[in-house]
Order: C-alpha cells, then structure tokens, then sequence
C-alpha cells in the first residue's frame, strides 16, 4: 500500500557496490549489528558516507536471473 508519495526532484538513485576500507567495513559488522546495508553500518558507526556518481550500465549481479540478463546483454 502506497503511503506516501515523495517529491523526486528530491531523491536520487543510489547504486551498490559500496566501497570502503576493509578496517571500516570489519568495525561496521563487529556484533552482526542488523541494517539494509553497509553504508547503514558504517553510518551507525558516526562516520560520513561520501556518494559518488554512478553510471546506468553498472549492473548488480544478485540473483541468478540478473547473470541471465548479463549474459543476454554480452551475447551468450
């Protein structure tokens, strides 16, 4: 059910991977604390999240009907 609908000029889109040094990422899940992701964690952790630009072709790989769409594009 939709609650609310926000303003978009307002939003952006925000795509994975998510980069950060290994001694943040390992501080960021000592304790499996719960969050959506690793920025949440590192965000939990008091320290800034910069955001990069992206770019539309960077495809997240998750889910194997995401590899079949991979190999579509690349002509498999």
């Amino acid at each position: 059910m939709v609650v609310e609908t926000l303003d978009r000029a307002n939003l952006v889109a925000v795509q994975t991977p998510q980069a950060f040094s290994a001694e943040v990422l390992r501080r960021a899940h000592e304790g499996a604390p719960d969050a959506t992701d690793d920025a949440a964690l590192v965000e939990a952790l008091g320290l800034t999240v910069s955001v990069v630009p992206g770019d539309p072709d960077n495809l997240k790989l998750t889910t194997p009907g995401d590899l079949v769409r991979l190999e579509m594009l690349v002509g498999r």
